[in-house]
C-alpha cells in the first residue's frame, strides 16, 4: 500500500502556542531536603514541588487537562473571586554591565566573540571563531576554514545532521535532524540539533485504528533537543566523541566554562498512567534513553498544560550528562548569567467576579490580564538547582526584558488587559457579551533572591509596548512604541525604589539597544510616521546617556535597508566601539558601518550578494575582518574594509 507521511498537527499547534503555566498555592515538597521554598512568612506562594514518584506527575498532569478543557478560562489559568481555586494575582509591590561581543586572545591576536547578552556567557550561533579558525554550520555541515587573511582557505566539511533530505528507516518511519547552533570550547565542538521522528502509516490504518508499535533509539512521533559532540584537536578531521539528547524541542541553550545548558520544551499528549514514558520526558546517551526520575521533576503549584521544561547540564570535558531538573509547567524566555539561570513565562490569567442580577440577566464580569512565571536555577560551578518560583504582572517581550544585578533580578513587562461581561437569560437559554476596550501599560519590576517583588515601576507609557530593553549597571534603558519613540531610563541604585529619570521622545523605535561605550547607547530600529507610526525603514542611533537624567540623541542615520535579522537576533551584529565597526546583514547584502562622536555614523563597507544574506555573521581576527555567508567567506583588510580575497564553499 502507498506509504503517507503522517505529522501530529497538535505539535504545530502546541509550537505556536508556547506553553502555558498559571499560579496558585504551593503545595508541600515531597522531598523537603530539595524544596527551593524561602523559609518564614515571606516564603514565596508561588513555589513549585518536586514530585515524591510518578503518580504525582501523572495527577498533576491529569489536573492540568481538566482545567485546560472543562473551565471558561480554556487556555489560561483561571481564577474566581472566592473560589477555592485561589484568588487573583497579588498586586504588585510596593555593576555587572551585560555588553556584548567580548574579546578573545587567539592564535592571531584580538578577535571578536558571539554578541551575547551577559559577557562570560556564550550564547549557540551559526558562526564560531577562537581567533585561528573560523566554524561555520552550514546547512547540515561544520565547516573549518583557517583564517588567514589573504591565504584563507577551508580546512575541513564533516556531515553535522541529516538535513531536511528524506532518511526512511526499516521503511516504517522518517526521522530528520536539523542543526541550529554550534559552540566552541578549546578543541570540542558541539552542535546543536533538533530531531524529528515519525511514522509512515499505511492507508489505511487499521480497523482498529491503532497505529503501528516501532521502537526504535530515540521513540517514534517525538522531537528532541540533540548535543553531537566532536574532537577537533585535528581540525582536519573531526571526530564525534558522543551524542547526548533530551525530550522536547530547543528553547536555547547556554555555555559556562565547560557546561552547557539545554533548555527543551517538553509536550505530552497522550499521558496512560499504566506507562510512565507516556508523560515523562527522558534523557538519552548515544541512543539509550533513561526516564528523568521523580525526584529530578519540580510541579509548579498551578499549571494548565501539560507541558515541561527541561533543563540539562552537559559536562563538555567527559562528554556526559552532569545533571538533569525538570519543571511541569516552567518557560520559555531564558536569561542567564554566571550564577543563575532564570526561565520565565508570559501566559494569562483570567478572573471573574460574583454573579449579580441585571434586570432579567445573570451578569458575570471578567478579566483577563497578562502574567509572567519566573524560575530560577542555581547555575554556580557547572551545578543546577532550583531555586525559587515568582510571579509578576505582564509578559515579557525578550530575553533582554529579565537582567540580573546586585542579586536582585529586574524584569519589564507590557500588560495586555481584557475586560467583558457575560449576560445570561436563564429563561430564554442565551447569553450576550458586552466587551469594554482593551488596555495595555509597561512596567518594570525589582526581584530579590526569592522572587518576590520589592520594587515597581508601573506607569511607563500607558496604550504603548515595549520594542527594547537594555540594562547598565543600575541603570536600566526602556523603548516603548506607538507613533513616536519613548526612551525611558530608570534609576535602579535603589531595588526597593525605582525611578524614571527621563523619557526622550522620537519618531520611530530602537529594537536593539547596545551599550557602545561610557556614555553612549546605539539603537538599531526603525523610523515611523509620527503621525501614523507607520515604519518607513530602518535607522541607526546613538543615545548621550552621559547624564541618564537628560538623554539625548547624540546622532541618526536613515538607511535605505527596511530588514535586517540583526533587528531580531542580536547574534547577527557586531560591534566595536574601539575599532568602530557597527555590522549587520541587511536586505540583500552585508553593511559595515563606523561611527564618530564628531560626524555620527559613516558606511566603511558595503558587501553585495547575489543571494539572501539574512543569516550572514561578520567577525574580524587581528588586522581582517571576516562576512560570512551561506556562500561564501569574504576578507577584508580593516585599513580600508578593502575586499582581499572570497572564498566558495
Amino acid at each position: 500500500m502507498k506509504k503517507s507521511r503522517f505529522i501530529p498537527i497538535l505539535l504545530c499547534i502546541c509550537l505556536t502556542a508556547g506553553l502555558l503555566a498559571g499560579c496558585g498555592t504551593a503545595t508541600q515538597a515531597s522531598d523537603p531536603s530539595k524544596s527551593p521554598s524561602p523559609s518564614g512568612s515571606d516564603a514565596n506562594a508561588d513555589t513549585p514541588a518536586y514530585a515524591g514518584d510518578y503518580t504525582d506527575v501523572y495527577e498533576a498532569i491529569s489536573a492540568a487537562q481538566s482545567r485546560s478543557y472543562g473551565s471558561p478560562g480554556y487556555g489560561v489559568a483561571m481564577d474566581v473571586a472566592a473560589a477555592e481555586e485561589g484568588a487573583p494575582i497579588a498586586e504588585a509591590q510596593a555593576a555587572t554591565n551585560t555588553t556584548a561581543g567580548t574579546l578573545g586572545t587567539g592564535g592571531k591576536g584580538d578577535y571578536s566573540e558571539t554578541n551575547v547578552q551577559v559577557e562570560g556567557v556564550d550564547e549557540g550561533d551559526i558562526v564560531k571563531t577562537d581567533g585561528a579558525y573560523i566554524y561555520v554550520l552550514r546547512d547540515d555541515e561544520l565547516v573549518i576554514f583557517r583564517a588567514d587573511g589573504a591565504s584563507t582557505a577551508r580546512v575541513s566539511t564533516t556531515k553535522v545532521s541529516s538535513g531536511w533530505s528524506d532518511e526512511t528507516f526499516d521503511d516504517e518511519y522518517q526521522a530528520r535532524d536539523y542543526a541550529s547552533d554550534i559552540y566552541i570550547s578549546g578543541d570540542t565542538a558541539v552542535v546543536v540539533l533538533s530531531r524529528y521522528s515519525y511514522i509512515l502509516y499505511e492507508e489505511p490504518i487499521g480497523d482498529d485504528g491503532v497505529k503501528p508499535e516501532i521502537i526504535e533509539p530515540y521513540g517514534i512521533d517525538k522531537q528532541l533537543s540533540m548535543l553531537r559532540i566532536y574532537d577537533i584537536s585535528d581540525r582536519a578531521a573531526p571526530v564525534m566523541k558522543a551524542e547526548l539528547g533530551q525530550d522536547g524541542y530547543v528553547l536555547t541553550t547556554r555555555l559556562t566554562g565547560s557546561t552547557l545548558y539545554m533548555i527543551s520544551a517538553y509536550y505530552v499528549y497522550n499521558a496512560r498512567e499504566e506507562n510512565d514514558e507516556t508523560f515523562i520526558p527522558n534523557v538519552y546517551a548515544d541512543g539509550v534513553s533513561s526516564l528523568v526520575k521523580a525526584e529530578d521533576i519540580a510541579i509548579m503549584p498551578y499549571i494548565d498544560a501539560t507541558s515541561y521544561t527541561v533543563v540539562c547540564a552537559y559536562d563538555l570535558e567527559n562528554a556526559a550528562l552532569s545533571a538533569s531538573q525538570s519543571v511541569l509547567g516552567g518557560g520559555s524566555t531564558v536569561y542567564m548569567n554566571a550564577d543563575t539561570l532564570y526561565i520565565s513565562e508570559s501566559t494569562s490569567r483570567l478572573t471573574s467576579g460574583e454573579p449579580y442580577t441585571d434586570s432579567v440577566y445573570t451578569v458575570i464580569d471578567y478579566t483577563r490580564t497578562d502574567i509572567t512565571n519566573i524560575t530560577s536555577f542555581d547555575v554556580s560551578g557547572g551545578s543546577l538547582a532550583l531555586k525559587a518560583s515568582g510571579t509578576v504582572p505582564g509578559s515579557l517581550y525578550s530575553q533582554f526584558s529579565m537582567d540580573e544585578y546586585d542579586g536582585n533580578l529586574r524584569v519589564v513587562t507590557t500588560t495586555y488587559t481584557q475586560s467583558w461581561s457575560e449576560y445570561t437569560d436563564e429563561d430564554k437559554g442565551w447569553t450576550n457579551y458586552i466587551w469594554d476596550e482593551g488596555e495595555t501599560s509597561n512596567a518594570l519590576y525589582v526581584l530579590d533572591g526569592t522572587l518576590n517583588i520589592i520594587g515597581s515601576v508601573d506607569t511607563l507609557a500607558e496604550d504603548e509596548q515595549v520594542y527594547g530593553v537594555r540594562f547598565d549597571g543600575g541603570i536600566g534603558y526602556i523603548v516603548t512604541f506607538r507613533r513616536v519613540d519613548p526612551l525611558f531610563a530608570v534609576d535602579l541604585s535603589d531595588p526597593a525604589n525605582p525611578t524614571v529619570l527621563s523619557a526622550l521622545k522620537i519618531p520611530g523605535f530602537s529594537e536593539y539597544l547596545h551599550v557602545y561605550s561610557d556614555g553612549r547607547l546605539f539603537g538599531l530600529g526603525m523610523d515611523a510616521d509620527e503621525e501614523t507610526g507607520r515604519t518607513t525603514g530602518m535607522k541607526l542611533t546613538m543615545f548621550n546617556t552621559e547624564d541618564p537624567a537628560d538623554v539625548t540623541v547624540k546622532h541618526t542615520l536613515k538607511l535605505d535597508s527596511d530588514y535586517s535579522t540583526a533587528l531580531y537576533n542580536h547574534k547577527a551584529i557586531l560591534i566595536s566601539a574601539d575599532k568602530s565597526i557597527i555590522a549587520f546583514p541587511a536586505e540583500n547584502g552585508y553593511d559595515i558601518y563606523g561611527y564618530s562622536d564628531d560626524t555620527g555614523f559613516y558606511n566603511r563597507a558595503r558587501i553585495d550578494a547575489v543571494e539572501w544574506y539574512g543569516n550572514g555573521r561578520g567577525l574580524y581576527i587581528g588586522d581582517y575582518a571576516y562576512i560570512v555567508t551561506n556562500a561564501s567567506v569574504a576578507v577584508l583588510d580593516m585599513t580600508g574594509f578593502s575586499l582581499v580575497t572570497q572564498i566558495a564553499y
